[in-house]
């Protein structure tokens, strides 16, 4: 009797054990953004699909500035989120997740995300509520 309590009691500890072993979250800050034009050479991305509209013609812009990573390491798939405003005070795009970052590395660093707008949005663009958020390992992709 005394060993299957034993098993029992390293059973639940494994269970435990690997429960607790998931990856946990990382804010990521972001300052000093602005959106410039893609360089020249830049792989197009003909369409984007937008507002329910598919295939719409696009371009290339880039969103640089400051991430600032607070962890003690680098934070993996990163999703960026926020509202990005063009010239006439329309979103160019109404979803809230912008891009992703495959890793940021701790502390502050230079920031960098490709993104493609509607070819019929203009120019300059506003950028707000922009945050980022990664976690402490890569994400399984469960596809």
């Amino acid at each position: 009797m005394q060993m299957r309590q034993v098993g029992l009691l390293l059973g639940g500890l494994l269970l435990v054990g690997c429960a607790g072993g998931s990856a946990g979250k990382i804010e990521i800050a972001l300052k000093d953004l602005k959106v410039t034009d893609c360089p020249e050479g830049t792989k197009a991305n003909s369409s984007v699909s937008v507002n329910d509209a598919p295939n719409i013609p696009s371009r290339c812009y880039l969103i640089v500035g400051t991430a600032e990573n607070p962890g003690t390491i680098p934070a993996q798939d990163v999703d960026v989120f926020g509202k990005i405003i063009d010239a006439n005070g329309t979103p160019a795009i109404t979803r809230r997740r912008v891009g992703s970052v495959a890793s940021i590395p701790a502390g502050q660093s230079p920031f960098r995300l490709e993104v493609y707008l509607p070819a019929i949005s203009k120019a300059p663009f506003t950028l707000e509520s922009m945050k980022a958020a990664g976690f402490t390992t890569k994400v399984l992709d469960k596809r």
